[in-house]
């Protein structure tokens, strides 16, 4: 039994990019060759049944957002859950980006819920430190559960500090006793994760951080030295793959860059070849990211074109 973190730093060293695939879908954007005339939640599940083996030659994570499930009423959480269960079928761990933010017993069936689907979640920090608590009770060291079956603990969180939105200058910059109120919650994730088991020197509470704000970065990696950092924000948003270098360590650990749409709708409906070009579209994400996360060597460590 690995924890998320673990097994995160284990595949990156390993060769494998530190890409996130998310995963939004969207009706006008499907093929049109996917279950023609099938309820939306049946084709969004199709879509992702073959195009979920293409990502996992390219990627070690996946990040459905709930919401672009959820739309579609119960049959549609069915299909996250489904969908959650393929990419773990493809060998991808789960990041379920659910953005949930609550206290008390709340918070607790939040955790719950959301922890039997997925390996990691993202979270909202505006509630305080009560609000993500009945989270990190999941990610202490793995254990196999009462009946010897699945485990428990292990898990990962994302804490939302520096969003990737224009938006996010309305409260993050706020100043609050010399320092914008990103960098105190920043503070907050480095303390939250202090007293649970780390991998490679990375805790299980980790922060997202926008790739839109490449200025920031490095400012907010030296405030958070053992969070794995989540990048969004990369293509349709503006952030560029080539500004995050200082988001990974020497040895290209530390971040996972996100990238949706540039991939999973990298085809126009009607091209008969959009598996061919999801998984030519991942491959070279996967490669930028690499490069950058090694500063231009390859896994072998010879320097990459």
């Amino acid at each position: 039994m690995t924890s998320f973190v673990a097994e995160i730093a284990r595949r990156v060293l390993a060769g494998q990019a530190p890409v996130v695939i998310g995963l939004d879908p969207r009706l006008d954007a499907l093929p049109t060759a996917i279950a023609p005339g099938a309820p939306p939640a049946e084709r969004i599940v199709e879509f992702y049944r073959q195009s979920l083996p293409a990502i996992a030659h390219n990627a070690p994570c996946v990040k459905p957002n709930v919401a672009f499930f959820e739309a579609f009423g119960p049959a549609g959480y069915h299909a996250y859950e489904t969908v959650c269960a393929l990419a773990r079928e493809n060998g991808l761990l789960v990041l379920g980006d659910i953005k949930r933010g609550d206290i008390g017993s709340t918070a607790s069936a939040y955790a719950k819920g959301h922890f039997a689907i997925a390996d990691a979640v993202t979270l909202h920090p505006y509630l305080g430190q009560d609000s993500v608590a009945p989270f990190l009770t999941h990610c202490g060291q793995p254990t196999a559960d009462s009946a010897g079956g699945s485990s428990t603990g292990g898990k990962g969180v994302f804490v939302l500090v520096r969003t990737s939105n224009p938006g996010a200058r309305d409260f993050q910059d706020l100043p609050i006793d010399g320092r914008a109120l990103c960098d105190h919650v920043a503070t907050a994730v480095t303390r939250w994760g202090s007293d649970l088991p780390m991998a490679e020197g990375y805790s299980p509470v980790g922060a997202v951080v926008g790739a839109t704000w490449p200025e920031e970065l490095a400012r907010l990696r030296g405030l958070l030295p053992h969070a794995w950092l989540l990048l969004p924000g990369v293509g349709a948003q503006g952030g560029k793959v080539e500004d995050l270098a200082a988001a990974f360590d020497d040895r290209g650990l530390g971040a996972l860059v996100n990238q949706s749409r540039g991939v999973m709708q990298c085809f126009e409906p009607n091209a008969r070849d959009w598996l061919e070009r999801i998984d030519a579209a991942a491959a070279r994400f996967a490669a930028d990211c690499r490069r950058v996360a090694t500063g231009g060597q390859t896994a072998n460590g010879s320097q990459s074109s």
